[in-house]
């Protein structure tokens, strides 16, 4: 425990209070549609973003405690400062700026004109932020953070690259760029009594959505990467079930958008619509994820056969590799 400098547990205090945070209410509006909005559908970007320095400030401590940190302790700390530094700043710039005064954010319409009080939520999410930016910085200059070289978990089995899970990378990125960036994902008429149609982006439409396959998107080419350079935390046939499994939870979150769209319940709340259509961005993103799950799956059952077939071989023959 050692390795763990006192900063490293400020910025474990700040994420435990972000977590704290993220279960209350930011905003009060008031005038005609008097409302509190919660952190998740007041800003949920930001709320994303804020769960994301929680989680990696608890890994990073974890990890550390474990001597299994994946890059230096330096580099960890600068790691949860930056983006702990994110989040603060996303924060600052919605309690500055909040999402209902000029409809920046998906779901302020009629409440663009009102008035909005902060509450003691998103204070309590600023300090928290605050000290994982704090914490982790301070870290990264300590002695402790110097002397923590790197150790990640490398599985002792290694297999390399395969097509398939190149496959698999190729439609992680596919999930995630067609429905979440510049592509069009609907095509809405009606909202909240709007003439005419408008494009919808997912990032903006699909708030938790578009961050829950990014980070999915991230984990699995991070697998494949690490597979490439034979340093996989997982073994060939585990590797493959993983990339499997988390591209079917993005596959199934794409498809329940595509049979449900958000914007009956834009922010949480009922919300008058005419006709929403989905684009074909929706259909491409879903079938990148479907690519993805399959070639994780081949992957794994490959690599299963040929790890049972190795162990069902006698240990001389295994020794002299014949």
């Amino acid at each position: 425990m050692h390795r763990i400098s006192a900063f490293l547990w400020l910025a474990a205090g700040g994420a435990v209070l972000q977590v704290v945070a993220l279960g209350t209410n930011f905003y009060e509006t008031t005038g005609k549609q008097a409302a509190v909005k919660s952190a998740w559908f007041g800003i949920p970007h930001a709320s994303d973003l804020i769960l994301a320095a929680a989680v990696v400030a608890i890994l990073a401590v974890g990890l550390t405690a474990a001597n299994r940190q994946p890059v230096r302790g330096r580099n960890l700390g600068l790691i949860v400062g930056v983006i702990g530094l994110l989040a603060t700043a996303q924060l600052v710039y919605r309690m500055t700026t909040p999402p209902f005064g000029g409809c920046l954010q998906y779901g302020c319409g009629t409440n663009a004109a009102q008035d909005v009080n902060l509450l003691a939520g998103i204070w309590i999410a600023l300090a928290g932020c605050v000290a994982v930016t704090v914490g982790g910085f301070l870290h990264a200059f300590t002695s402790a953070a110097r002397e923590a070289g790197p150790h990640p978990l490398i599985s002792a089995e290694q297999r390399g690259m395969s097509p398939w899970l190149g496959l698999s990378a190729v439609g992680a990125v596919a999930m995630f760029v067609f429905p979440f960036t510049g592509f069009t994902l609907y095509t809405v008429s009606g909202f909240l009594g709007q003439e005419g149609t408008a494009p919808w982006g997912g990032w903006l439409s699909l708030p938790h959505t578009s961050s829950f396959v990014l980070a999915i998107m991230l984990i699995v080419v991070g697998l494949v990467i690490a597979a490439g350079r034979n340093r996989s935390p997982l073994q060939p046939a585990a590797l493959g079930a993983t990339v499997a499994i988390l591209s079917f939870a993005a596959a199934a979150r794409i498809f329940y958008r595509i049979i449900e769209d958000p914007f009956s319940t834009a922010g949480g709340v009922d919300t008058a619509v005419g006709s929403v259509q989905v684009e074909l961005a929706g259909y491409l993103g879903l079938a990148g994820a479907v690519v993805a799950v399959l070639g994780g799956i081949v992957h794994a059952v490959q690599h299963r056969e040929s790890t049972a077939e190795g162990r069902r071989r006698p240990p001389v023959e295994q020794a002299l590799g014949t």
